[in-house]
């Protein structure tokens, strides 16, 4: 009995351990669980505070551009921008307009502008137009001119489009808002068209005078260099040398189609225009300026046509870049290639031949024998230099070994063994005499194997030597060939040379000689 309670105590315990294990790893897994449970509710938190925060904060960025929404549409500009618009984009449309009743805002200049343009487009009276035309040049006469320009090529007013050309080539290329030294994307554009004949003869005369003051105003620096050697180097040859004759007639045949070029009779429709147009009339006035800035600064969808930054301003490039790039750029308008090769034509000179001068290296043509060892020889087109051929034949008959056994000694030490066998035979000795006598072939054999090795160091080292000149003779022949190919390649090359130099003009002359 004390036996079989003590087993079963024994059994009990061990399943009162094996329940404990049990509720111990199901409490661990409920632990984990909840955990687990509670990170995720954690996270979800955040990202929905993260949420609420940003939602919160476009709200709030809303409110702002709402705040100076309402702001900007207490301005008297803001007022009669919309009037100025609704009557302009009628009139694009071919629906019915009329003049708007705006009143003039003091120190603003599109609205003087603006009215006298739509009177005259609309025919309802000229008598304010250069009274009002003249109020807007006084507040802002770039944009005044501009809009002229825009008004006049968008609308077909040849007579108003010529005018406000001819002024705007006297302002400065960067328009008051470019870059200094930049040209501003307006006046780029309006210089396509005069060079082209769209603005009339007075405005193609002045331009080119214009340019050329202003190019000759730049001078030259050595970056500008670089810039029109790699224009130059890399004209239809892929960056090769400008030595290649065919880079340089592919060059001159570029040039050559630019002369005697004809203005296009219908020049296709240039949208730019209507784009500056539009940009100017939906320009903030000054007072404006700081409000619509502020608005953008936030990011908002804000209307396309607010905008601090009108594209009209942007930088296009200097004037020597673009008359560069006219004059280079395979689909330029051959009329800007012509302007630009008048214009930059002794520049373009002096280039090429300086880069034709040293495309094709004129020093001495050599190459270099070599044979192990470090023996070299320089061979050029007159043959090598006689003291390297004996230092190189001296290091070869060196590295040859061409000594060769000693007769005297072979002598000496098979008569030797002669005479100890002679002396052993008297004695009566005759098994070593017979020995020594047979002993006597050893020197002797070993004398003619080193007359044969030595005969065939020598072969081997007159084969070297031979094999040297024969080398030596090919190389300078070669050398030769390449000097004459190189003449024939430079000959062509300065043909080439002539025939692009000659397509371009020794100075730039003047617009009315060019006219004439």
């Amino acid at each position: 009995m004390s036996l079989w309670n003590w087993d079963n105590d024994w059994v009990q315990r061990n399943a009162i351990n094996e329940m404990d294990q049990e509720l111990s790893d199901l409490s661990r897994r409920q632990s984990q669980r909840l955990h687990r449970t509670k990170r995720e509710f954690d996270q979800s938190l955040r990202k929905v505070g993260s949420q609420i925060d940003s939602v919160s904060g476009r709200i709030d960025t809303v409110l702002e551009w709402t705040e100076l929404r309402f702001q900007l549409l207490e301005f008297d500009e803001y007022s009669a921008r919309k009037q100025i618009r609704k009557s302009f984009r009628a009139l694009a449309g071919g629906m019915p307009a009329t003049a708007p009743e705006v009143e003039d805002v003091p120190g603003y200049w599109m609205t003087p502008a603006a009215t006298a343009m739509l009177r005259l487009l609309l025919r309802q009276g000229m008598a304010d137009l250069n009274t009002g035309l003249e109020t807007a040049r006084e507040r802002d006469p770039i944009r005044a001119e501009l809009f002229n320009l825009c008004v006049g090529v968008c609308f077909d007013q040849p007579s108003f489009t010529e005018v406000a050309v001819l002024r705007l080539l006297d302002e400065a290329p960067d328009l008051g808002l470019a870059e200094s030294g930049q040209v501003a994307a307006g006046w780029r554009a309006m210089w396509e068209h005069t060079v082209r004949g769209e603005f009339g003869a007075s405005a193609s005369d002045r331009l080119t005078d214009r340019l050329r003051a202003l190019f000759d105003s730049e001078g030259v620096a050595d970056d500008e260099n670089l810039a029109w050697d790699e224009a130059i180097r890399g004209f239809g040859s892929d960056g090769a040398p400008l030595g290649k004759p065919e880079a340089l007639r592919a060059l001159a045949e570029h040039l050559r189609a630019a002369d005697g070029v004809e203005p296009a009779e219908a020049p296709e429709p240039d949208e730019r225009w209507r784009l500056y147009l539009q940009e100017l009339i939906e320009e903030p006035s000054p007072a404006e300026l700081p409000l619509v800035e502020a608005m953008e600064e936030l990011h908002l969808p804000d209307d396309e046509i607010q905008r601090s930054e009108p594209t009209w301003a942007a930088s296009a490039g200097t004037v020597g870049d673009l008359l560069r790039r006219d004059l280079f750029d395979p689909d330029a308008h051959p009329a800007q290639r012509e302007l630009a090769l008048r214009l930059c034509a002794p520049l373009l000179r002096s280039r090429v031949e300086v880069l034709s001068a040293g495309a094709v290296s004129t020093a001495p043509i050599t190459r270099v024998v070599k044979r192990p060892g470090g023996i070299t020889v320089e061979v050029g087109s007159d043959g090598h230099d006689k003291a390297e051929l004996e230092q190189a034949e001296r290091a070869l008959t060196v590295r040859a070994d061409l000594g060769g056994p000693s007769t005297a000694l072979a002598v000496g030490i098979g008569g030797a063994l002669g005479l100890l066998a002679l002396i052993s035979a008297l004695f009566g000795v005759w098994f070593l005499a017979v020995v020594l006598a047979l002993a006597i072939a050893i020197p002797v054999w070993r004398y003619l194997k080193g007359r044969s090795d030595q005969a065939r160091r020598q072969e081997y080292h007159d084969s070297q030597i031979e094999s040297l000149r024969t080398e030596l003779a090919r190389v300078r022949d070669q050398v030769g060939e390449d000097e004459k190919a190189r003449e024939k390649r430079a000959a062509e090359a300065r043909e080439a040379r002539d025939e692009l130099l000659a397509v371009v003009p020794e100075a730039a002359s003047s617009a009315v000689e060019t006219n004439s």
